[in-house]
């Protein structure tokens, strides 16, 4: 687990910069105003929320902005020193930690919410990071959780299918966000090498979520499917029981 956790700290560190522009530009547009209205709807003014997984701040700073209390993780240092920069850049506050997701360092029941945007298909044991999101959950505390099957390619022939299909259909369109700021010119197919060796590109999801958080005792669990034929990214809410 060391090595590989080591990797996927490293990929993200290089890409630190450039994902944190995407980031900030996300928030500011249609993603950004999307997840406004889900926490709108889904938590309770002033509440404590656990940003597990944060990356460049996504989710930190708007919940921030949303006057929820906000403490946010990440095992890359250089994205944490992203999020405190663009936390100061608006004059926000939260709490932040070097930490992985799937060992929290918090007591148990210390978080009215769990959020968590495109971090579980980069663990290599997400297994844990659920039941670690369901332990630091106070009683009937929410978990709302984006993610995908972003490299199931690799081990499906229809996924493969399916993407090959939607990029021969997309030849012409113009570069994705992530891919117009990647400023350090970090090579993509990194983690292309590091997904092949993540569980979570050889498994259906979200079947295979809707599974584990029964298992682990979630209740109330909704899940919304975007992605067609195939599934390709979802988004989860669900209550600890």
């Amino acid at each position: 687990m060391a090595e590989l956790l080591k990797n996927i700290q490293s990929y993200w560190d290089m890409r630190a910069g450039g994902f944190s522009d995407a980031s900030m530009e996300e928030r500011k547009t249609e993603p950004g105003e999307r997840w406004e209205n889900i926490f709108k709807n889904s938590l309770k003014t002033g509440c404590y929320v656990l940003d597990d997984g944060c990356g460049a701040g996504f989710f930190t700073t708007l919940l921030a902005s949303m006057g929820f209390q906000v403490t946010a993780v990440d095992y890359s240092t250089k994205m944490l020193e992203e999020v405190r920069r663009n936390l100061e850049t608006e004059g926000l506050k939260a709490e932040l930690h070097q930490m992985d997701v799937q060992s929290l360092e918090f007591a148990d029941n210390s978080f009215d919410a769990v959020v968590s945007r495109n971090v579980f298909w980069n663990l290599e044991h997400a297994d844990k990071a659920y039941e670690e999101a369901y332990r630091v959950l106070k009683k009937d505390g929410i978990l709302i959780l984006e993610d995908g099957n972003y490299y199931r390619r690799f081990f499906s022939d229809k996924y493969q299918k399916a993407y090959d299909e939607f990029q021969r259909g997309h030849e012409k369109e113009e570069q994705g966000c992530h891919a117009r700021h990647n400023k350090e010119n970090v090579d993509f197919s990194i983690m292309d090498e590091i997904a092949k060796k993540l569980p979570m590109s050889q498994v259906d999801r979200p079947d295979w979520d809707f599974n584990k958080l029964v298992e682990t005792g979630f209740h109330k669990i909704q899940v919304e499917i975007s992605g067609s034929p195939l599934p390709m990214s979802f988004c989860i809410v669900a209550q600890k029981g």
